[in-house]
C-alpha cells in the first residue's frame, strides 16, 4: 500500500508519543499501591492519582493498538520485502527475530496476569475471633478511614498509651495519621497490622481495669 511520506511520519510520530503516554502510565501503575490505601492517602504519580493513569493508560494502548494497525497496513508489503530478504541471507537470525519476541510476549502475559491479580481485597471485612484479642475487634472500615486518634476513641484507651505501644513495636505515629497510611508507609501486612492493633487495644483495656 502506497502512501505519502508525511503520513507515514505522522503515524510514526502518533505511535511515539503513545508509547510515551503507555511507558509513563505503566510505570506509575506498577509503584502505585493498592486502591484502597491510593485513595485512602491521596496517593499520586507526578501528580496523577492512580485512577487517571489508569483511564489514560487504557485509553492510549486502544490507541496505540489501532495506530499499529493502521501501521501494519501501510507497511505490510515492505515488511514481507525485509524478512524474505533477511530470511536469504541468514535463515537463523531471521527466525530469531520473528521467534524471540513472540516469546517475550508470551513469557511476559503470566507476569502481567500475576501482577494485575496482585490487587488487594482487604476491603472486604474477614470474620474471625483471636483467643489474644478477645472481643476487641477492628473492621475493614476502621482500617480504611480511622485515625489513631478515632481507633482509641473507638475503642475507649488513651491515644498516648496506643501511639506508646506502636512505637515499641517499632511504629512511630502520631494521633492524626490515618491507619492505613501507617500501614502503607511501614509495608505492613493488612491482617497482621489489625492483629497488631487488636492485641495492643485488648492489652491497653485489660490494663485500664
Amino acid at each position: 500500500m502506497k502512501v505519502s511520506a508525511l503520513v507515514r511520519g505522522v503515524i510514526d510520530l502518533l505511535l511515539v508519543v503513545t508509547f510515551v503516554a503507555e511507558l509513563f502510565t505503566g510505570i506509575g501503575l506498577y509503584l502505585a499501591p493498592s486502591g484502597r490505601i491510593a485513595k485512602t492517602i491521596g496517593w499520586t504519580f507526578l501528580g496523577f492519582d492512580k485512577d487517571t493513569l489508569d483511564l489514560i493508560h487504557t485509553y492510549f494502548g486502544f490507541a496505540m493498538a489501532g495506530l499499529v494497525m493502521v501501521h501494519l497496513v501501510i507497511g505490510f508489503n515492505s515488511m514481507l520485502v525485509m524478512l524474505k530478504s533477511g530470511f536469504r541471507k541468514s535463515k537463523l537470525r531471521t527466525v530469531a527475530a520473528v521467534f524471540v519476541p513472540l516469546l517475550l510476549l508470551v513469557a511476559g502475559y503470566p507476569v502481567f496476569a500475576w501482577y494485575g491479580g496482585e490487587e488487594d481485597t482487604s476491603t472486604v471485612d474477614v470474620e474471625y475471633t483471636s483467643e489474644i484479642t478477645g472481643d476487641v475487634y477492628i473492621t475493614g472500615t476502621m482500617m480504611k478511614y480511622y485515625i489513631v486518634r478515632q481507633l482509641a476513641d473507638e475503642f475507649n484507651v488513651e491515644v498516648t498509651d496506643l501511639i506508646e505501644k506502636l512505637s515499641k513495636n517499632g511504629i512511630e505515629a502520631s494521633p492524626d495519621d490515618t491507619l492505613a497510611e501507617i500501614e502503607y508507609n511501614y509495608g505492613l501486612d493488612h491482617e497482621e497490622f489489625k492483629a497488631m492493633l487488636e492485641e495492643i487495644i485488648t492489652e491497653l483495656r485489660g490494663e485500664s481495669e
